[in-house]
């Protein structure tokens, strides 16, 4: 916004006053507009945007004090300053206009001089207002390209996934989408900010990535795993992780594959992380995929029942997951089930 360019209403209702202003901006280069109430202003705010306006106080109809709470009210004019212009001079009525969101009062009778440098002044501040709402836009952008730039690299890492024909169950596409979309709810109903939330969705999907690098069979074998082979299997988090470092990528997603293999009591594996030590994240996505192998069919198992899935879960709280994540768990158990039944 050049300054030479800016848009100034002034509102008054005596036309002496409006001439003194007249004269006052007669030799500066911005482009001045005049209204004689409220009414007419709210009106020229809507159709010309001013970047700047001079209002009188003292008016028939709608005065200065309602006309700013107006503005101020509409989200697309809530941002343009306001300068009041008054004869009032009780501390009492200023107060009352910058708690209405006023910028700053010019006392009538009007001097010139004085009315040039407040404007100027707030113009400037208007200026410097704008560009940084501009440079704050142009990062959002930048975030937002980089944020979708990493959603392409998980959707395709995922996509991978779901084809890896390594990976021994059928509805290994549809077992991590549950876990993702069991672990958003269960993140939202923690109290974790609407960002988590989002990229927890993203990255849950991935607790098993590391997977596709262990040997077909250990992933395809129907029986139980031996002591050897179970270290082995046990590979596939610390392998994950591998896969998903890097500065492209979200912290939250490593964490995701590294640690949802953790136990509140720090009986887990392969750090033995407890408690709150392991990361939050891992924490709600530990939950969501036990709870969703437990009611699938696995090559080495059959599906168990929601009720034994509930005793199981139950007897795990402080053990194997966080006390506080089950409750939520069993708080929400019917939004759980029909994500259970939406993505089967």
């Amino acid at each position: 916004m050049n300054l030479n360019e800016s848009i100034v209403l002034v509102v008054d209702d005596n036309p002496a006053n409006l001439n003194i202003l007249f004269d006052v901006f007669g030799d500066m280069d911005y482009d001045i507009l005049f209204a004689s109430d409220g009414e007419s202003c709210l009106k020229l705010v809507e159709a010309e945007w001013p970047d700047l306006i001079l209002l009188d106080v003292m008016m028939p109809g709608i005065d200065g004090f309602e006309t700013c709470r107006r503005l101020k009210a509409n989200e697309q004019t809530r941002d343009i300053p306001i300068i009041f212009m008054t004869a009032l001079t009780e501390t009492v009525d200023k107060v009352r206009g910058f708690e209405l969101g006023a910028v700053d009062y010019i006392t009538k009778p009007i001097e010139p001089e004085e009315v040039l440098a407040r404007v100027k002044t707030h113009l400037t501040m208007r200026k410097m207002y704008t560009m940084l709402q501009s440079r704050e836009n142009h990062l959002e952008n930048l975030v937002e390209e980089k944020t979708q730039t990493i959603s392409n690299i998980t959707l395709s890492l995922v996509n991978a996934l779901e084809h890896a024909n390594k990976l021994n169950d059928s509805d290994t596409g549809n077992h991590i989408k549950r876990v993702g979309e069991y672990a958003a709810l269960l993140a939202e109903k923690y109290g974790c900010g609407h960002d988590f939330v989002k990229r927890i969705r993203l990255y849950a999907p991935l607790h098993d990535v590391g997977k596709v690098g262990l040997p077909d069979r250990l992933l395809q074998k129907p029986g139980a795993y031996t002591k050897e082979e179970f270290i082995e299997m046990q590979a596939h988090v610390t392998f994950g992780a591998s896969l998903l470092e890097g500065e492209s990528l979200d912290p939250m997603a490593r964490n995701i594959a590294l640690y949802h293999h953790e136990r509140w009591d720090g009986s887990g594996y392969v750090n033995h992380l407890a408690g709150g030590n392991i990361p939050m994240e891992a924490r709600i996505v530990a939950l969501a995929d036990v709870y969703d192998a437990l009611v699938s069919k696995r090559i080495y198992k059959s599906a168990f029942s929601e009720e034994k899935a509930d005793q199981i879960i139950r007897q795990d709280a402080g053990k194997h997951f966080e006390p506080k994540l089950v409750d939520i768990f069993f708080q929400n158990r019917a939004s759980i089930l029909a994500i259970k039944d939406t993505f089967s």
